[in-house]
């Protein structure tokens, strides 16, 4: 590659800086965005779990209390409550199965999650890499000016300067 030959619009070359800083930006606002939402719903859903484990629990207790009340009276048919005991068991069994699959499905979604925050740390890497290249080419370029500056190959009165960005 000739560098006396290399044209690069400055244009470009700041359109790309910007590109390159607003996926910066978009990235950062990303992995914000997704761990605050990651942890709402994550709180949200524990208590919830929670509160219906709760409610049954409690729905239970005071089932199970009533028929001990009412076993010690003879003339009471307590057949009805044993089912009632029977099917609150089973919902509490199906509740309880379902929060567990709350919890794998959520899980899935964060490795889900996961997986797309790795490609755009693979795609911000690129960014930089491309970025430095650009720069180091730049840079290359400033001291062609100086040189050529230098020779008087320039036109007279040309003053734009290149390169020292780190400095």
């Amino acid at each position: 590659m000739d560098i006396k030959n290399m044209k690069v619009s400055i244009g470009i070359v700041i359109a790309i800086v910007a590109q390159a800083f607003g996926i910066i930006w978009y990235v950062a606002q990303l992995d914000s965005t997704v761990s605050n939402l990651d942890t709402t719903v994550s709180a949200m859903q524990e208590s919830a779990a929670d509160i219906d484990l709760a409610v049954l629990e409690t729905d239970f207790l005071n089932l199970k209390e009533k028929v001990d009340n009412l076993s010690y009276q003879e003339q009471v048919d307590i057949s009805p409550i044993n089912i009632a005991i029977t099917e609150l068991e089973t919902s509490l069994g199906l509740i309880s199965d379902r929060v567990t699959e709350e919890r794998e499905i959520r899980n899935t979604t964060l490795d889900e999650i996961q997986d797309s925050l790795d490609e755009l740390e693979t795609t911000q890497a690129l960014i930089d890499n491309e970025m430095r290249t650009i720069m180091s080419d730049h840079n290359g370029f400033a001291d062609v000016l100086k040189d050529l500056n230098a020779a008087g190959l320039l036109p007279s009165g040309e003053k734009r300067q290149y390169g020292n960005y780190g400095n």
